[in-house]
């Protein structure tokens, strides 16, 4: 008679037998629980291998089917396995998964113990004969879509149902149904990739379950997998997952390998979370949050597990790039004994990792170990910019970059990018400052504070330090970053650290910080001033000097104008020589001419944002004349001679953009003191008249007269007008853009009062034609608060033989009424001049100082001051004319009282006959009677 357990194994098998269970809906098949009722009861066990469907063959309760319609290499096994009722005395419920391949290693697989007892109650198990024994189990409730794809094409399920008493079953039944199917391969989309873009698992390792080395990621598409992925992995496995990168294609790059997955559904390791979905809340836990007996994946920066560890990963999320160091990474899955089968829906179980290979432009000595240490310096480079690492910082590691300038130099950087993954809740911890930016003011403190050390600035956590943002806009001219958003060292010297006790695997910190060595000091420059530096033989007879490197002093540091000034003076007997070797001004829309006529070279169309090189030269105190002005590069190399006492180069530019600098405007100049005879002739005049006759040696030693030393020819006269008073100089000859000027040779005269050349004439010395030319103060009304006596300045440009005699008169005028005085009494500054000024040059317009007045030589050009009309009133002496006026006067009053005694006398006389005729008319009346008439007489 059978007992009870051989009739549910009888039954169990008549009913495999039966091929409407075998094969129903094409290949599916399912096993229901019911079929094992009474196994339960006696604490049997069975298992049961899955082929692809032919008659079974049971033995010792393992099913066997054989497949017709798929190959045996290119089929996939789909089990369907979900548990209902729970197992009882079974560990507390959980589910762990870790990434998992099938190929072998080169150590024989460990054996990963979960410290809680596993599964010893009711459990089932899944391995593959053709892969080593895993001996994992699953126990506990179920719950949710468990599917396992085989890596093989043979599986074998075995359920482990433990000892218990009919009346236990009946209260906990054991409840199972399994569903499988066939796959092809070319159907398993999410395992070997879709059409012609196929994804690379990686090289099995013999005599492993699981491990892969991956080679060739930069142009295949390498995709680190979990056993058995996108199913259940299996339990009690490590697997390891070597990556390797090929040599660089050129020397200077680097190899590096960065793991990611952007799907945060391609990721489920371990833990599940608390509802059947991926939510906000769903994230990797790292280090000490993945917590045995769980499965977890390990990260190392090498290919051994000496190397540092980047991450410990589990949980479900997107992984971010996590970059090694160098060319190998190795990734290590391990899973714990047991687990429990209560998958999310819809997410895969186990992991897909995606693997690249980048080559970077960076040198591998940046790098050293938990470490990576920069030292940036001067001779280098002027500026640049430092990024955060590419690879992946280790927990409790740091990356330091120490910036050391050369003397003169401070360092000034700020951040343009600072951008740090924020911590989730769970994942806050109690350290009060886990991630710290510490900026200092020389060399970082390395145990103990050196006293050339000071911190500057210190920022931790959720704490940004200031970042220029701006500074990043393409296409853009921003306003540069001030000093209050960067920071700059008193020294030579400035470090930056950071440190990263989280590491950046999950937590990527994201920065770039732009330095530059700015020259602050240079030798010789004047006190108080930003550039201005003066030269002497005394300290160095040659040498050579270049335009500011200082930022701050160009648009990009803040400034819109830059004025330096480059002072050479010199002992008696020594002249400068200044060579331009260089000049850079870019975009600069000024132009450099050459002026014949005054031998200078002008600039032109001097618009905003340009730049100037001009250079003068002071023969005297308060007086400059210019040698020469360059605004573009087409000059250079151009060389300034000068036998003065001081030569002075002017660097200016105006109105500069913010993006302007030291790169933009630029020059390089050499200078040196040479030794000459020197001029011992006086070159200042003074006195109300004079003349300078200056030309060839030669020339003047046959016309027999004394001028100026052939060797002062180099040097300028300067001719000084007392107070209130002009110059007037007349040089023989036309002007110098004259077309009958026939010499080469040019007279350029400066005014005391201008940088400018007032006029340049070719002289003549035979020619009746002169060039006239005033000072400055003649025409022009200067507005000096104190002015200064009037001059001007003679430089003869002498290129061919020739002599030439300049005459100079001091000259004054009146003053010059107003236009309303003008207007109103008609009266002209001719009238005016002539009615208050005794000694006029006509021609002139101008007056004469008295003494020069008919001296026997001709002062005005026209020789007013010695015609014999103007001149006779002066040759007479003035004590006969005095007499004479006299003489003649007191002729007059002669003459006149004659005159007016005759005329007296004549009126009495005329008086007395009128009276005597009156008297004989009244004596007449008195004698004849009243009544007589004239008739009567007769």
């Amino acid at each position: 008679m059978k007992t009870t357990a051989e009739e549910g194994r009888s039954r169990f098998s008549e009913s495999l037998r039966n091929p409407r269970l075998l094969v129903r809906n094409g290949n599916f098949l399912r096993l229901r629980s019911f079929l094992l009722a009474h196994l339960r009861t006696f604490g049997s066990s069975f298992s049961f291998n899955l082929y692809p469907p032919l008659p079974p063959i049971i033995l010792f309760c393992y099913i066997s089917l054989f497949p017709h319609s798929f190959p045996s290499r290119t089929s996939v096994l789909h089990t369907y396995i979900p548990f209902n009722p729970p197992f009882p005395h079974s560990p507390a419920p959980f589910l762990l998964s870790f990434p998992l391949s099938t190929q072998p290693f080169l150590a024989p697989l460990a054996t990963f113990y979960s410290g809680v007892g596993g599964c010893e109650g009711d459990h089932v198990s899944i391995e593959e004969p053709e892969l080593a024994e895993r001996g994992g189990r699953w126990c506990g409730e179920g719950s949710g879509l468990n599917v396992y794809y085989s890596e093989t094409d043979t599986v074998s399920v075995t359920l482990q149902a433990a000892s218990t008493t009919q009346g236990e079953y009946f209260d906990n039944p054991l409840k199972f149904k399994i569903r499988y199917k066939f796959l092809p391969r070319e159907q398993a989309v999410v395992r070997y990739g879709r059409g012609g873009v196929a994804k690379y698992r990686g090289e099995g390792v013999r005599n492993t379950v699981c491990s892969r080395v991956f080679q060739g990621c930069r142009a295949r598409q390498c995709r680190l997998q979990s056993p058995n992925f996108p199913g259940l992995y299996p339990r009690n496995v490590t697997c390891y997952y070597l990556v390797k990168a090929l040599p660089p294609p050129a020397s200077g790059f680097t190899p590096v390998i960065t793991l990611r997955q952007d799907n945060d559904r391609l990721v489920q390791v371990g833990r599940q979370g608390p509802v059947g979905r991926v939510s906000p809340e769903s994230r990797l836990l790292q280090d000490n949050e993945c917590r045995g007996p769980e499965d977890f994946l390990l990260v190392y920066d090498g290919g051994s597990m000496k190397a540092p560890l980047l991450a410990k990963l589990c949980g479900t999320a997107t992984v971010p790039n996590i970059t090694s160091s160098g060319p190998e990474v190795l990734v290590v899955f391990q899973t714990a004994t047991s687990g429990r089968m209560n998958h999310l829906p819809n997410l895969v179980t186990g992991f897909e990792l995606e693997a690249h290979v980048l080559y970077i432009n960076q040198e591998a000595s940046n790098i050293n170990g938990l470490q990576c240490k920069q030292t940036i310096k001067s001779f280098g480079g002027t500026n640049g910019i430092v990024a955060s690492p590419v690879f992946a910082v280790p927990p409790n590691a740091s990356c330091s970059y120490q910036f050391e300038g050369r003397r003169g130099e401070v360092v000034w950087i700020y951040f343009t990018k600072y951008h740090k993954a924020r911590k989730k809740q769970g994942m806050m911890g109690h350290h009060p400052c886990r991630n710290r930016l510490a900026i200092f003011d020389g060399k970082p403190f390395t145990g103990t504070p050196p006293d050339a050390s000071e911190l500057m600035a210190n920022y931790c956590d959720e704490q940004l330090p200031p970042i220029c943002v701006r500074s990043r806009q393409k296409g853009t001219v921003s306003q540069p970053c001030t000093l209050k958003e960067s920071f700059l060292s008193t020294g030579t010297n400035l470090a930056v650290t950071q440190d990263f006790t989280d590491g950046t695997s999950l937590l990527p910190l994201d920065y770039s910080i732009y330095y530059e060595f700015v020259t602050v000091s240079l030798e010789g420059i004047e006190p108080g001033t930003d550039c201005d530096i003066e030269f002497s033989s005394s300290r160095a007879r040659s040498g050579h000097f270049n335009s500011p490197k200082n930022v701050f002093l160009y648009g990009r540091g803040g400034k819109s104008s830059l004025s330096c000034k480059y002072t050479f003076k010199t002992e008696k007997g020594e002249a400068i020589k200044l060579r331009l070797t260089s000049v850079g001004f870019r975009g600069n829309m000024c132009k450099t001419v050459y002026n014949f006529q005054t031998n200078l070279y002008d600039c032109i169309a001097r618009l905003p944002g340009s730049a100037t090189l001009e250079v003068w030269e002071e023969p005297w105190r308060q007086t400059r004349l210019p040698l020469g002005c360059v605004c573009d590069g087409g000059l250079a190399p151009a060389s300034f001679v000068s036998h003065t006492r001081l030569l002075q180069l002017d660097f200016t530019i105006k109105e500069m953009s913010w993006s302007q600098d030291f790169n933009d405007f630029y020059f390089d100049a050499e200078y040196e003191f040479i030794k000459t005879k020197g001029c011992d002739e006086q070159k200042i005049l003074n006195g109300s008249t004079g003349s300078i006759l200056i030309g060839d040696k030669k020339e003047l030693e046959e016309s027999g007269e004394e001028g100026s030393n052939e060797k002062c020819n180099d040097y300028p006269w300067r001719i000084n007008a007392r107070d209130n008073s002009h110059l007037y100089l007349n040089i023989p000859g036309y002007h110098a853009s004259s077309q009958r000027c026939s010499t080469r040779n040019r007279v350029v005269v400066f005014g005391s009062h201008t940088a400018r050349p007032l006029r340049s004439a070719c002289p003549e010395p035979n020619v009746a034609d002169s060039v006239d030319i005033f000072s400055s103060g003649w025409t022009t009304q200067l507005d000096m608060l104190e002015p200064l006596p009037e001059s001007l300045i003679v430089r003869y440009l002498g290129r061919e033989p020739g002599v030439y005699k300049l005459t100079w008169l001091e000259v004054r005028r009146e003053p010059r009424p107003s236009a309303l005085e003008s207007l109103k009494g008609g009266a002209g500054r001719r009238h005016i001049t002539g009615a208050t000024c005794g000694h006029q040059c006509p021609e002139l317009d101008a007056c004469i100082s008295p003494e020069l007045w008919c001296d026997g030589v001709k002062h005005c050009p026209s020789g007013a001051d010695e015609l014999r009309s103007t001149c006779l009133y002066f040759t007479i002496p003035w004590l006969y004319l005095i007499l004479g006026a006299v003489g003649v006067l007191l002729a007059l009053l002669v003459f006149a009282s004659a005159l007016v005694a005759v005329r007296v006398y004549q009126r009495g006389k005329v008086k007395r006959k009128k009276k005597k005729e009156a008297q004989r008319l009244m004596t007449r009346e008195v004698i004849l009677p009243m009544n007589f008439h004239k008739e009567n007489i007769y």
